[in-house]
């Protein structure tokens, strides 16, 4: 992402090396022992989204016997709906940036602010309505609230693109466009992973965070203790799939606040360990049998009411 301090980050996996240099990760855990326990999966034809495992907001992981058995899907959500118009904007002011700069070379910030600052309306007009056909209907003020966000959180991503790429082509007067692309837009790559080899989906969509190879993920709602099995279940796919490792994780929170004229952000970032990746495979391994017995594990003691399963189950209905 284009507010991301890169000095910053390579400090904190500078410190994250040296954890790893003395805790290691086990042999057995890695995401390339997939025709091994405990990394192998206990079935060959049942595959999961990563979010299905990591997104923990049901202990019993009734959600999933409701998504995967009943194939009942959740109501519609509007912090679903936040996410992913938030994710797509996050996308598409990347996409648009590059996309600008190879069809008209090297344009300074100015130059951005004033092509693409115009359109910003529209496009989340256009990107609110696609994730709005995938939620299903919400009421019209929560819309306009996170259209309205979704717009503070376009024009500050191009705002901190224009500058990334005055701030370099300052520093090399001679760089060309491609070396421009590479250098100011953020080393995050979106990577597509087979997770098929580990039981996961096999049209994965990964963050990369090139410089430490590293798995990052965007969220936008409150900060929960589950977020990180998203990054490890990435991790042991993409061990699997390229057999490369990939050691660091990466949270990035995003906050946006109709009462603020720019998100907050806060990056967290750790050693995707041996005990992560257990819980993960555990986590796993416990979904393959409540599908593959079609059991029903019931709900926990406690359901949160920002599960979004809260409501079905809570109704009696199920």
């Amino acid at each position: 992402m284009f507010f991301l301090n890169r000095t910053d980050l390579d400090k904190k996996f500078k410190i994250l090396r040296a954890e790893l240099q003395k805790l290691g990760i086990s042999e057995e855990l890695r995401g390339w022992n997939w025709q091994s326990p405990p990394v192998e999966p206990s079935s060959r034809s049942i595959f999961f989204g990563v979010g299905d495992l990591a997104a923990r907001y049901c202990k019993t992981l009734r959600d999933v016997y409701l998504k995967r058995v009943e194939n009942i899907k959740p109501p519609p959500n509007l912090k679903m709906f936040e996410g992913i118009v938030y994710h797509s904007i996050a996308t598409d002011a990347v996409t648009r940036v590059k996309s600008f700069l190879f069809e008209k070379g090297l344009i300074g910030g100015a130059g951005i602010i004033e092509e693409l600052m115009p359109s910003v309306t529209s496009a989340c007009e256009r990107l609110t309505w696609d994730a709005l056909n995938t939620v299903g209907r919400l009421e019209d003020k929560d819309v306009e609230a996170v259209k309205m966000k979704a717009r503070s959180f376009y024009r500050f991503l191009l705002v901190q693109a224009a500058s990334q790429i005055d701030l370099t082509l300052s520093k090399f007067p001679h760089i060309d466009v491609d070396s421009l692309v590479n250098q100011a837009i953020p080393p995050i790559v979106e990577r597509k992973v087979d997770g098929s080899l580990v039981g996961l989906s096999k049209e994965l969509s990964a963050d990369i965070y090139t410089p430490a190879y590293a798995v990052a993920d965007l969220k936008t709602g409150e900060v929960r203790d589950f977020h990180p099995y998203a990054p490890a279940g990435y991790a042991l796919a993409i061990e699997a799939d390229e057999e490369t490792a990939v050691n660091f994780g990466m949270i990035i929170y995003v906050r946006l606040s109709t009462q603020r004229p720019v998100p907050t952000i806060h990056t967290k970032c750790f050693l995707i360990g041996d005990e992560l990746r257990r819980e993960f495979l555990e986590i796993r391994d416990e979904a393959f049998e409540i599908v593959s017995n079609a059991r029903d594990p019931g709900k926990p003691p406690t359901c949160p009411d920002f599960c979004p399963y809260y409501q079905i189950c809570t109704s009696g209905l199920r």
